[in-house]
């Protein structure tokens, strides 16, 4: 694969995660148990329960917006990103009660994992961005929602990830996870961050989280580095994932942008793929900006448009 096309899949792997765990957000590990004993197999099994399961939130929605100004700016503007956020709010069923009043009021100082939300975006961007603009861009842009110096170093390490599966590429999670550590332990990241990543790669079984624990930025890191080694399916890995609830809808995508960069799109079901969509907020927003306002959005085309304007930033 060349470096759009490793783009376009971890874009398209992140968003179809964001769907898969759209099912099970919020929900404890018991509660998905008795809901599904089988196990989840599809973007819509629990559709029931979660009528909209499959639409995107923050969680896509976020980095989309952030791919969008860089895209339509040529440039990176951090004033621009933050504007385009806060037109989000305004919109019908916009991000996460939470999520919002971040947004509208100060970053939050907790260690929490929307912070990694725009990696992907920050990882591909690295591939034609200068390491010191690149740099200067990620924390202003990281500062919007964050104040938490945990936080940035784990947004850093996980867009430092994405950047190195377009740039060097690995077939194994155990590698990739490998190199993380080092990269961590180069960076001087806080030793918590390289003793969560040690946690993954030594396998030890997962335990479980309550819904708040979920939301807390190592243990995000924890869940889906140990997640990758685990499995060495996309498939597999994401339903291993959705069943554990909690912050599915983040873990799940990050696990999916990684393992899709990892093995490549063909590894994503294209019966999931068929099933995601954007949130009507983002809908209005990228036809408000851009040029697909006569057109139905679809995700994985969205995936494609941004992958090759943030690669071709100069």
């Amino acid at each position: 694969m060349d470096n759009q096309e490793k783009a376009i899949a971890i874009l398209t792997g992140w968003y179809t995660g964001d769907g898969m765990g759209s099912q099970t957000d919020g929900m404890e590990a018991s509660e998905v148990e008795v809901l599904c004993p089988e196990g989840i197999q599809e973007l819509y099994t629990l559709e029931e329960v979660r009528p909209l399961c499959g639409m995107s939130s923050d969680v896509s929605d976020l980095p989309t917006l952030l791919g969008l100004s860089i895209a339509s700016n040529k440039a990176c503007d951090v004033h621009h990103v933050k504007a385009s956020y806060r037109k989000y709010i305004q919109e019908g069923d916009g991000p996460s009660e939470h999520v919002s009043h971040i947004l509208q009021t100060e970053p939050s100082k907790a260690d929490h994992s929307l912070s990694l939300t725009r990696s992907p975006i920050h990882g591909i961007l690295k591939v034609s961005q200068s390491q010191g603009k690149w740099l200067t861009f990620l924390k202003a842009e990281n500062q919007i929602t964050s104040s938490s110096d945990l936080s940035l170093q784990a947004a850093l390490l996980l867009s430092y990830g994405f950047a190195s599966l377009l740039e060097q590429g690995y077939d194994q999670g155990l590698t990739f996870v490998t190199e993380l550590q080092s990269f961590a332990k180069r960076s001087r990241f806080d030793e918590r961050i390289i003793t969560c990543l040690q946690a993954a790669i030594n396998q030890k079984p997962l335990p479980l989280y309550d819904a708040k624990q979920s939301t807390f930025v190592l243990t995000t890191l924890l869940v889906v580095m140990h997640t990758l080694i685990a499995f060495d399916s996309y498939e597999a890995g994401m339903q291993a994932l959705v069943m554990r609830g909690g912050n599915a809808r983040l873990t799940c995508a990050v696990y999916g942008g990684l393992a899709a960069g990892l093995y490549g799109s063909q590894c994503i079901p294209e019966r999931w793929i068929d099933e995601i969509f954007p949130s009507a907020a983002l809908e209005s927003m990228i036809k408000k900006q851009t040029l697909f306002k006569r057109e139905t959005i679809h995700m994985e085309k969205l995936a494609a448009s941004l992958a090759k304007s943030l690669l071709e930033l100069a």
